[in-house]
């Protein structure tokens, strides 16, 4: 995968393969050798193969779809919930002939892993969850991100440390262009979607512990959008190590290298387990 950007993309953008599943049609870029990984991105930053994702790549075999209507994927009109994009990820991994994986995801694609892994526990090796949407930790909301100002982007997502070239969420016209800014909007309709009432489920209090999953739980010093609170609670609750890094929600791309290293040294010690 290159890193490059046109004029019509984000940064990092890259071109992506398409496949046919369960009746609809996912976006997915794939590259690498090694464990296969299924990573599953969050509620912006599609349409692109990060230095996260590369960094990944060195060590794992990355499989990084775009769930329905965002990046790249166009929604059907029967998706309307999070166990509808499991299914399609579980029709994905059917198709590429994957029997069980490591799975990763950051923000919302960190609740749609855990949700995978509860539905179809026998696929999944380990469980990494960057950033966690999910729970409901009392006193510790996270951010509602479909109402932020663009304005105060680089404080809610970055702790005004910006990555140049990277904005999150819809943003305004003037960022990137007319063609990008609606690209993004059409992330955050595919975010609101899965959760725009709730940030959380609350079944996940109950469904996490029996998973018995190798796991790993990875947040931000100065996560503004999901509080610190929420990674400890995650962490409890299956049982897992905890390691956090500097920055804000977006840690995989303020360190990219850092944050993969995380992951792969964890998919290699859950293989060799």
């Amino acid at each position: 995968m290159s890193d490059v950007r046109t004029r019509s993309g984000p940064r990092w953008h890259t071109e992506p393969d398409r496949v046919e599943v369960g009746g609809a049609e996912l976006a997915l870029r794939r590259d690498g050798a090694g464990e296969p990984l299924l990573y599953l991105h969050g509620h912006w930053l599609t349409r692109c193969w990060s230095p996260f994702h590369a960094r990944l790549a060195e060590r794992a075999d990355v499989i990084a779809p775009e769930a329905p209507g965002f990046g790249d994927s166009p929604c059907p009109p029967w998706v309307t919930d999070r166990t509808d994009v499991v299914l399609l990820y579980r029709a994905l991994l059917d198709a590429l002939g994957l029997d069980r994986v490591h799975l990763a995801g950051h923000g919302l694609g960190a609740w749609l892993a855990a949700d995978f892994a509860i539905l179809n526990p026998g696929r999944v090796k380990s469980l990494t969850v960057l950033a966690p949407f999910g729970l409901r930790v009392p006193g510790e909301p996270i951010a509602d991100v479909f109402i932020a100002d663009p304005a105060t982007y680089d404080d809610l997502y970055f702790s005004g440390e910006p990555v140049e070239g990277v904005v999150p969420g819809p943003g305004t016209p003037e960022l990137g262009g007319p063609e990008e800014f609606a690209a993004r909007y059409g992330d955050m309709g595919g975010a609101a979607r899965l959760m725009w009432d709730f940030r959380y489920d609350l079944k996940l209090e109950r469904r996490l512990p029996p998973l018995g999953l190798p796991a790993l739980v990875v947040t931000a010093d100065d996560d503004r959008v999901v509080p610190p609170a929420h990674g400890a609670r995650w962490a409890e609750l299956l049982g897992a190590r905890s390691h956090a890094l500097p920055g804000g929600h977006a840690f995989p791309v303020q360190h990219p290298e850092r944050t993969a290293d995380l992951i792969t040294d964890f998919l290699t010690e859950a293989h060799d387990a």
